[in-house]
């Protein structure tokens, strides 16, 4: 049980954080020196809301249906205001916001060994499985894009928040509704708990009854972040944008991520930015039937310690619950990618030691004997080879063009790999191979058509007519999305105005940017810039209409061009 086993003095869990903080800052270093990339641009440095933490943002930010949130697509309050808090200290700086990422993950680390020395694992194998956590090439994801801060924050907090419910239950139940806010996927903690009562006694002087009491508390916490989540999240439209398959084509997908999951969390071979799989059109595609062997395996093993009432249950409990998510149950848009295994490999490398905790125990008693010291070198082995790939999966994230090319690298025919190809094709100035990669982009989902308006390697493209094509018909997608939310936010609205522009509709772009700027609020010097430009854009445009007309007329008289 997580209250029972051999838990080490506080001081001796202070000592491995320092000894974890200085391996992760080693592992990701060539991270730390990187930029803030993809989301963190919308989350982080474009939000308005956590550039102050004046009353106004305040109040947006814990607002269930306000402005913060649908942002975000997620309730996640804690995640904005600890954002908030680091932008007032490291401003537009990256290296203070991922220098607290990787001593966050550190404290994570270190918050599983706890977890598995309670469970019984000698406390020098559980600290080379919290090593293993921390070192997982997966990993290196969420510590090195910012704005994942909420799922380290969410993984400490559920970890503490089981270590402290069999003697600390108040405290615990506000840590683990602090972890819902930060992200809803600290739900997982209510089937690790539920298993927990089911295989063990009741802690001191606590009865099962008062144990059981605390479980429903969490669980009434859970239906409560979850309306709000659910509705920012869906107010995004995810569920329809990720095209729903039938149930049996659904379950073969599942099976399919499940393989590819595995791989990764057994292998780090997989790992990857943005991840683009095709998905399996038979069940005898590899993946599949990798994910059916390991599922069978997972589901047998699980079953069997459930019903022995062992501890290793609640690991396996812990694995399945962290996948769920993703899992396609429901329609998920982005179900693969790194970063959900920070949730799930926690459970895989408890249920890994905690069913070998007897001859780890063997081995911890005997540290001198040759097995104890080839496992030891073959664990070191394991660690040095996931730090090293981990060091080298950091260098990816220095910049959108390092993730990008990785990506590329993985899914050659997937989004960023189209995009290289028509940013290669514009160096070269030639239209028709830049505009065919765009649209097959588009034909992934892509459509972010304002960084084909902005960035610099398109500039030779933007006045011929085939490129302008192409970008209004990618804000024309966009358009057509916006359109099924409920409602708009200020950022969304002022993107929207230049979606329009896009599209040579001035007098729509100019009412959602003058609609943005009665609203008021942050940005509002930058909407009043955005107006400014799109008018003399407008006045371009018509003044080049104009004298195409003239041109035509002229034409059509047959008179000579002045």
């Amino acid at each position: 049980m997580f209250e029972q086993g051999n838990a080490q003095r506080p001081g001796v869990y202070a000592g491995l954080a320092i000894v974890y903080a200085a391996l992760a800052f080693a592992a990701l270093w060539p991270a730390l020196r990187g930029s803030f990339v993809s989301d963190d641009i919308g989350y982080v440095v474009g939000n308005p809301w956590i550039h102050s933490l004046g009353v106004a943002n305040l109040r947006a930010i814990l607002d269930p249906a306000g402005p913060a949130a649908a942002h975000t697509a997620n309730y996640a309050p804690l995640h904005l205001l600890l954002h908030a808090l680091f932008w007032q200290l490291f401003g537009a700086n990256p290296l203070g916001h991922h220098a607290v990422n990787v001593l966050l993950h550190a404290v994570a680390s270190v918050l599983l060994v706890a977890l598995f020395a309670r469970a019984g694992v000698p406390f020098v194998a559980a600290a080379l499985g919290g090593a293993l956590f921390l070192l997982h090439p997966a990993n290196v994801e969420v510590v090195a894009w910012v704005f994942q801060l909420k799922t380290i924050v969410a993984l400490a907090l559920t970890s503490a928040a089981l270590l402290l419910e069999p003697r600390r239950p108040l405290v615990a139940t506000a840590v683990f509704a602090l972890a819902l806010l930060a992200k809803i996927q600290a739900a997982v903690a209510i089937p690790v708990l539920g298993v927990a009562l089911w295989a063990g006694a009741p802690a001191g002087t606590r009865s099962r009854g008062a144990r059981i009491a605390v479980l429903g508390v969490w669980s009434a916490i859970l239906a409560l972040a979850l309306l709000p989540e659910l509705l920012a999240f869906e107010r995004l439209g995810h569920a329809e944008l990720a095209a729903p398959l039938a149930p049996w084509d659904r379950a073969r997908a599942s099976a399919g991520f499940v393989g590819r999951y595995l791989m990764m969390a057994t292998t780090s071979l997989g790992v990857s930015a943005f991840h683009q799989p095709e998905l399996p059109v038979s069940w005898f595609d590899p993946w599949c039937l990798l994910g059916l062997a390991g599922a069978a395996a997972i589901g047998g093993r699980a079953l069997f310690v459930l019903a022995r009432r062992d501890d290793e249950a609640r690991f396996w409990v812990w694995a399945v619950g962290g996948f769920v998510p993703v899992s396609q149950v429901l329609s998920f848009l982005y179900p693969l990618a790194d970063r959900y295994l920070y949730f799930i490999l926690p459970g895989l490398i408890g249920a890994g030691f905690v069913a070998t905790r007897a001859p780890l125990a063997r081995l911890a008693r005997a540290p001198r004997s040759a097995p104890a010291r080839a496992a030891l070198l073959a664990a070191v082995a394991l660690l040095a080879l996931f730090g090293w790939r981990s060091f080298e999966r950091a260098g990816v994230w220095r910049s959108d063009l390092t993730l990008a090319r990785d990506a590329a690298a993985h899914y050659p025919n997937g989004i960023p790999a189209q995009l290289l190809l028509a940013q290669n094709a514009a160096r070269r100035g030639d239209v028709d191979a830049a505009v065919a990669a765009l649209r097959a982009a588009r034909a992934r989902g892509y459509d972010r058509f304002i960084d084909l308006e902005r960035e610099p390697v398109y500039e030779s493209l933007r006045s011929d007519s085939r490129f302008r094509a192409v970008v209004a018909e990618i804000a024309g997608a966009w358009i057509a999305e916006v359109a099924r939310r409920s409602h708009l936010t200020a950022p969304e609205l002022r993107l929207l105005g230049h979606a329009h522009a896009a599209r040579g509709e001035w007098e729509s772009a100019l009412a959602r940017l003058e609609q943005v700027e009665a609203l008021g609020g942050p940005g509002s010097e930058g909407i009043r810039a955005d107006l400014a430009e799109l008018r003399g854009r407008k006045l371009r445009a018509e003044r080049e209409a104009a004298r195409a007309g003239a041109a035509s007329g002229r034409e059509a008289d047959g008179a000579p061009p002045p």
